[in-house]
């Protein structure tokens, strides 16, 4: 069985400060059952990792397909271990609309971080209108195949399913219809990547709290959760962990 995996997204939130009172509380909690990851600001990383529960993962949101140069406002792998991160989140959705990343400028990256012996959570998801025209799964597919275009050996990448749609709405996709998606894609991987299908972990974002978190992290082929909004509450976030535990 596949343990939990609870990450927590803080986008662009919190101060270095706010970061640290977050971890203090936190650190008071304990857990053993599932695995925890957090990521904060660019700016918090260091710090928060330094003062954060080594339980607990600590992850960029981003990172540049580039190792170094006139790359104004980037951050290298090479930046980002020397503090002692090697996990990231690619490919999110606000990244993929709001900057402009397509499938080739993920794919990029992804392959830097593996590369560079990186831990990543690779997103996807399809907007409304594609959902409105019942397209989701083929949409979700060709996502999904062109951001691991080259790569064979995926075994370090997680998968987080994150419909546009439910991404800081307060909709959340149902857990069946969760549930089908996240099967949906692992039976793509297994199609393309074979039995290592089983062992990747899945998960499911997009406005989850802790009313839903137990009912959607039940579900055979989810396998963790990617949360935004309820994950800056350190209250909050931790009952989604107990979610986790207790299954």
């Amino acid at each position: 069985m596949r343990r939990k995996y609870i990450c927590g997204n803080w986008k662009m939130n919190k101060t270095s400060s706010e970061a640290r009172d977050f971890a203090e509380k936190i650190n008071e909690f304990d857990f053993e059952n599932v695995d925890v990851l957090l990521a904060p600001s660019f700016v918090s990383l260091e710090s928060f990792r330094k003062i954060l529960n080594k339980k607990i993962e600590v992850s960029a949101q981003n990172l540049s397909q580039f190792e170094d140069g006139a790359y104004t406002g980037e951050v290298s792998t090479s930046m980002l271990k020397d503090i002692g991160v090697e996990n990231v989140i690619i490919g999110h959705s606000e990244r993929r609309e709001k900057f402009f990343e397509s499938n080739e400028i993920v794919n990029a990256k992804v392959k830097k971080a593996l590369a560079d012996d990186f831990r990543v959570i690779l997103c996807l998801g399809e907007a409304l209108e594609v959902k409105a025209k019942n397209k989701e799964v083929d949409f979700v597919k060709d996502e999904l195949l062109k951001s691991l275009d080259g790569i064979e050996n995926i075994e370090n990448i997680t998968i987080a399913y994150e419909p546009i749609w439910a991404i800081g709405t307060g909709k959340t996709c149902s857990a069946d219809d969760a549930e089908k998606m996240c099967r949906e894609i692992r039976q793509i991987i297994n199609k393309n990547y074979g039995e290592i299908s089983e062992k990747i972990r899945i998960l499911y974002g997009g406005s989850v709290k802790p009313s839903n978190a137990r009912e959607i992290l039940s579900q055979e082929n989810i396998d963790g959760v990617l949360v935004g909004g309820a994950s800056l509450d350190v209250d909050s976030f931790i009952e989604i962990i107990k979610a986790g535990e207790s299954l």
